[in-house]
């Protein structure tokens, strides 16, 4: 693997360059950012458990998706994907999309969309589970439904990356998609009727004063806010720094200013 090849390096012979070390230090400490559940993350919402022993492939020209169908209206702050790296060559990025749906396949509209280093995923011959945080948090509505969507950039490979499926279709609320070289979505060969190991969460109440702003205070419903005012003084309040009790959607600070 790349990073224990880095480390083996620097522990004979001439001292490694300082740089080498703080690119070891970078990479090691991306990988711990995304390979353990985020801290604040919203409730479980949607879910495809099922890892087993089939994979897809994610290259420059393979896309791959699972839609899925928002039980929850709320943000959806973090996706957990079953994925691996197909090798150390691999060195760009997986990119990660959620993007809106029309008619169960993934449309061009994309509300959030996330790099994540290559080296932070494992080499594996089977992918594991690694917890995406999503930032700015994306509005989700109940009963709609969304895609994750992969892909990558030319890695010099017919497969840079794996997602992993079970081969079955134990998921009702979406199915596993690719699209060739920007072609039409499809679940074809080994994905007819097959869903891909996921996981979303979705908050339904805001943590952080961002997550009010620019109208995102409209997408929270446990508890509901009038206006913008109303949701920062919530978040004040469970962050220790207000008194009022914010739950029912009334808070001392819901007569501030409305958000135009």
């Amino acid at each position: 693997m790349a990073r224990p090849m880095l480390l083996r390096r620097g522990t004979g012979g001439a001292r490694p360059h300082p740089g080498r070390w703080a690119f070891v230090v970078a990479v090691l400490a991306s990988a711990l950012v995304v390979a353990v559940p985020m801290a604040g993350a919203g409730t479980l919402d949607q879910s495809q458990p099922v890892i087993g022993n089939g994979s897809a492939f994610v290259s420059s020209f393979v896309s791959t998706a699972q839609t899925f169908t928002s039980g929850l209206t709320g943000r959806l702050d973090q996706v957990d994907l079953a994925v691996s790296r197909a090798g150390a060559p691999v060195t760009l990025p997986l990119t990660i999309q959620i993007r809106t749906a029309s008619g169960g396949v993934p449309s061009a509209t994309i509300l959030a969309t996330v790099n994540l280093p290559a080296a932070s995923i494992p080499i594996a011959s089977t992918p594991a589970f690694l917890s995406v945080a999503l930032a700015p948090s994306v509005p989700v509505t109940a009963g709609v439904q969304y895609a994750i969507v992969l892909s990558s950039g030319n890695c010099g490979f017919s497969n840079c990356f794996h997602w992993g499926f079970p081969g079955t279709n134990p998921y009702a609320g979406g199915a596993a998609l690719q699209s060739q070289s920007g072609g039409p979505w499809a679940a074809t060969g080994f994905l007819t009727n097959s869903d891909l190991a996921f996981k979303t969460y979705v908050a339904q109440a805001p943590a952080t004063k961002a997550e009010c702003k620019k109208g995102g205070w409209k997408h929270f419903v446990n508890p509901r806010f009038k206006n913008q005012g109303q949701c920062i003084a919530y978040v004040n309040h469970h962050n220790g720094k207000g008194k009022d009790d914010a739950s029912s959607g009334g808070t001392k600070g819901g007569k501030g200013k409305k958000n135009k």
